[in-house]
């Protein structure tokens, strides 16, 4: 499938769901590591739905293939993480940086825009995707457990069931 034919299935269906989003992934996971270059340019489209459902394909690929994502690591963090996030975005891309493996050098930006973004953005259930990565990535590299430890524990102090929920299931993770 060709990257028009991918934006074109991306732009179906109804406006409030994620349409043939995760057909699309699907294709991609079956088409092999090639097939991701077709899809990236929908997250540059100037459809907001679409950009979207473009986000939501790449982070259902990168939970079965997180090392096709190396490549794109660099623009990931230049372009499509920004501090002031597309909101096609929210939902997709702070779970996306958990899932990716990252240098020791790579580490200090990527904890920057999970933080900045468990500060500025409002929606609980985005606070608690950043606080997920950012266990994600303390697992990966030990040296930020205390740190990240202790944001689960001021974010859940702070309240909001989703990230109680998640927060009790982190600290776990963490303490073993």
């Amino acid at each position: 499938m060709t990257s028009a034919e991918l934006m074109v299935l991306l732009s179906e269906g109804k406006p409030k769901g994620k349409g043939f989003a995760d057909d699309v992934a699907q294709h991609v996971l079956e088409q092999g590591e090639d097939a991701l270059a077709e899809l990236w340019p929908a997250l540059y489209h100037s459809d907001k739905i679409l950009r979207g459902r473009a986000a939501h394909a790449v982070e259902s690929i990168a939970k079965k293939q997180p090392q096709w994502f190396t490549p794109y690591k660099e623009e990931i963090l230049r372009e499509l993480a920004k501090p002031e996030l597309d909101p096609a975005f929210n939902f997709y891309i702070p779970p996306l940086l958990g899932l990716l493996s990252w240098t020791e050098e790579e580490v200090p930006p990527v904890i920057d825009l999970l933080q900045y973004w468990l500060q500025h953005l409002d929606h609980q259930f985005v606070k608690a995707f950043c606080l997920q990565s950012l266990t994600d990535i303390a697992l990966q590299h030990t040296w930020l457990q205390n740190e990240v430890e202790e944001l689960v524990h001021q974010h859940m102090a702070k309240g909001g069931k989703a990230i109680n929920a998640r927060g009790r299931m982190l600290l776990k993770l963490l303490q073993k």
